[in-house]
């Protein structure tokens, strides 16, 4: 056969594979058995395999480009409109096909193992975070049911607690004592949790370049880096920094009809976990630029001065993605601008 694209539409034992010809036309559109996939695609004759950027996307991808394939990885948002009738196997596979051949579709690039494995620890320590907050906001509040009040702070109430616990004028009995000394230790467990996964996401970049430059940027810290790292690689599947910055989400949302044209918000698209470590790194220098002169702390001051805080915090956050982009597609090292360009 002489195709043009094949798409497959991944699940765990049972896939969807579609090939369209020249005139984007489907010539094969069937079910195929997990341990006959690849063989399937071989026999098929197309140069590209494209599928939506889901679950099992990158191992599947990683073994179709040791096949010779060219593999493209869309996401699923762009997949969506291009489904015409019901939702099945077989039209959500003839759909993938179709968004390849969009011009506005993105690809997502195949993950490394390396990449994979910073992601995964990514999410374990997140999912640590969120059991952390918890039981530090429950520690807190049975404090608070004896009369006792920490600040909103998890440092403080890792300092606190001891001396609570020793304090014999308190009102605290002896059960209350003994649960809140167990909530203690397992504040603790989970910072021994998190503490692993980030000395686990360092060793592994070590040795990666691209990593220590990012370093360099300011707001940019050993978590913001290595997430970059593990979603975006070196970032040269984005034409400039505005469309990584588009990816994260960061940039305003437009509604233009005619002669109307409105921006608002961000737009909130995209990689919503580098969303979010983006504006904690630009919230940290947005609460530093006082006590700076440089370029970059005299722009956020003349911002402050006319907008308000959070605004502010996301422009920096937008700035920031704009940074890593050049520092990772141009391999260069970061260069603080200049004060004419602030100005």
């Amino acid at each position: 056969m002489n195709n043009s694209v094949i798409s497959v539409d991944l699940a765990k034992n049972v896939f969807q594979v579609c090939a369209l010809n020249k005139n984007h036309k489907p010539v094969f559109n069937k079910k195929v058995n997990r341990s006959k996939l690849l063989d399937t695609l071989r026999n098929l004759g197309a140069n590209q395999v494209v599928m939506e950027a889901c679950y099992s996307s990158n191992y599947w991808g990683r073994e179709i480009e040791k096949l010779g394939f060219t593999v493209g990885l869309i996401p699923p948002h762009q997949v969506k409109p291009f489904v015409v009738g019901n939702k099945n196997d077989h039209n959500d596979a003839i759909a993938i096909a179709e968004a390849s051949f969009r011009p506005k579709t993105t690809f997502v690039p195949v993950k490394t193992l390396t990449q994979q494995d910073i992601q995964s620890l990514h999410r374990i320590r997140e999912r640590y975070v969120k059991a952390r907050t918890s039981v530090a906001n429950q520690l807190r509040g049975l404090l608070a049911e004896h009369g006792i009040i920490v600040k909103k702070n998890i440092g403080m109430l890792r300092k606190n607690v001891p001396c609570i616990l020793e304090d014999p004028e308190n009102d605290l009995t002896a059960t209350a004592r003994q649960f809140i000394a167990e909530l203690y230790e397992e504040l603790q467990y989970y910072d021994d949790l998190i503490g692993r996964k980030e000395i686990a996401i360092k060793a592994l970049l070590k040795d990666n370049a691209d990593y220590h430059r990012l370093l360099e940027v300011p707001g940019i810290g050993p978590i913001v880096g290595s997430a970059v790292i593990a979603s975006v690689g070196n970032a040269k599947q984005f034409k400039n920094g505005r469309q990584m910055a588009a990816w994260i989400g960061l940039t305003p949302k437009q509604y233009a009809s005619g002669d109307i044209s409105r921006i608002s918000g961000i737009s909130k698209r995209g990689n919503q976990t580098l969303r979010r470590l983006f504006i904690h790194g630009a919230r940290a220098i947005v609460n530093w630029c006082e006590k700076k002169d440089d370029a970059l702390s005299l722009w956020i001051k003349s911002l402050l001065k006319t907008k308000h805080p959070c605004k502010v915090v996301v422009a920096v956050a937008n700035k920031l993605a704009r940074m890593t982009w050049a520092v990772l597609a141009k391999n260069e090292h970061y260069l603080a601008p200049s004060l004419t360009a602030a100005g």
